[in-house]
């Protein structure tokens, strides 16, 4: 029983280093009393961890004295070296700062305190490997989930500063340094609609086709590899070939923008709505043929209203990707020059003429960066951005959410 509890003493000693480590890593907080901690723990869990080792089987034992000296080492390297370390390999072309050094020292002796006490607690065996791989797994949702908060919260400290009524509502001014984003909102929104007008009909008809009304397996299969191909193609080659064939005609305007935008989402769109498509019950549609409907009437009022949550899915990644992509509209849709969308009849816009954009405002800003005061409008156009992906995100989730409650099978 004290064994067991030494060893969940140390499981927890090994979790606090691990923890802290991420913070640090993924935060960047101020290391001081974090290194008070990291120097006071590390040596107290390393002498738990040989003490421990004296009761295992010899070879048990030598993979427990090998994790220590590992972490021994760390521990040297914790208290010898000097905060404004600066490692620059050669070949590398980098530098490794100590508020980096430091944490991912830590996190290593970490994990291996983790590991050996696991195994400890099930000696050994299958059960050890079994929680280890869940551990593991667990680890990876948390550190999926630090790096995004840790991302949100640095945007949300630095930016929510800069944001007013000023800011929110009107163009801005003297090359970004003063007004607000107003106009890039619109232009970003026309944009997003636009892609997705373009992107959605194209890429769920698509969808249906190759997975209800086509018989060739040996086309769909190449089809779904060539679209499979196309959704790895980088955004700029988007760009460039708007630039070739599209603005030529059109100019540098919204429509150009919108049909780029709309042909980067339509192989996420298609795969996706085909997906769905093969998720309903073949029972369904042989039910409703059974009853007399024909081919359409079952895939209009049987097939898509079921697959309805997934075809979604895919227009919620869609609408995300067009908020968030600069390289494809820099060249065909956007101007920096603060301007309102047109409206013809005051409800359309004018599909002739650039817009601002959200995304390019941003680049801008960044350009403009140690020469003009614009990094906390920077931080701020950002915030919005982000706000705006994950409002319409979560607009189309609560709609997916409705649909899906619907299906019955």
């Amino acid at each position: 029983m004290a064994t067991d509890k030494r060893t969940e003493a140390l499981t927890a000693a090994g979790a606090i280093l691990l923890l802290t480590s991420l913070m640090a890593l993924v935060i960047q907080p101020p290391l001081g009393h974090l290194l008070v901690l990291w120097r006071s723990l590390l040596p107290v869990a390393t002498l738990m961890l040989i003490l421990l080792a004296l009761r295992l089987k010899t070879r048990s034992a030598i993979v427990v004295y090998l994790d220590a000296l590992i972490i021994i080492a760390i521990e040297i390297f914790l208290l010898f070296s000097r905060p404004d370390l600066v490692i620059s390999p050669s070949n590398l072309g980098a530098s490794f700062s100590y508020r980096l050094l430091a944490p991912s020292a830590v996190f290593i002796a970490g994990v291996l305190i983790l590991k050996d006490a696991i195994n400890m607690l099930y000696g050994f065996g299958a059960k050890a490997r079994e929680v280890l791989a869940f551990a593991i797994i667990r680890c990876s949702a948390v550190l999926a989930i630090l790096i995004l908060g840790g991302i949100l919260s640095v945007i949300l400290y630095n930016g929510i500063g800069a944001i007013s009524i000023e800011f929110l509502t009107e163009p801005h001014r003297n090359l970004g340094q003063e007004g607000g984003i107003v106009t890039c909102i619109e232009g970003t929104m026309w944009l997003v609609l636009g892609a997705m007008l373009v992107s959605a009909p194209l890429g769920i008809g698509a969808g249906i086709y190759l997975n209800e009304y086509s018989r060739s397996h040996t086309l769909n299969r190449l089809i779904t590899i060539s679209i499979s191909c196309l959704n790895g193609v980088p955004s700029v080659v988007y760009g460039l070939f708007g630039l070739a064939f599209l603005v030529t005609t059109f100019g540098i305007s919204l429509l150009a923008g919108s049909v780029i935008l709309g042909l980067m989402n339509l192989p996420t769109i298609i795969l996706t709505t085909q997906e769905a498509l093969k998720a309903v019950p073949d029972s369904l549609r042989e039910g409703s043929m059974a009853l007399g409907a024909t081919k359409w009437q079952t895939i209009m009022r049987i097939v898509i209203p079921s697959a309805l949550p997934g075809i979604l899915t895919g227009l919620i990644i869609g609408v995300a990707r067009a908020a968030g992509e600069t390289a494809p509209i820099m060249w065909t849709a956007v101007t920096f020059t603060p301007v309102y969308v047109d409206k013809v009849y005051g409800v359309f816009p004018d599909v002739y003429q650039p817009v601002n954009n959200l995304c390019y405002h941003l680049l801008q800003l960044i350009y403009f960066l140690g020469a003009w005061d614009v990094e906390r409008r920077a931080w701020g156009t950002a915030l919005v951005l982000m706000g705006l992906v994950l409002a319409m995100n979560l607009l189309a989730i609560v709609v997916r959410n409705h649909y899906r409650k619907k299906i019955r099978w």
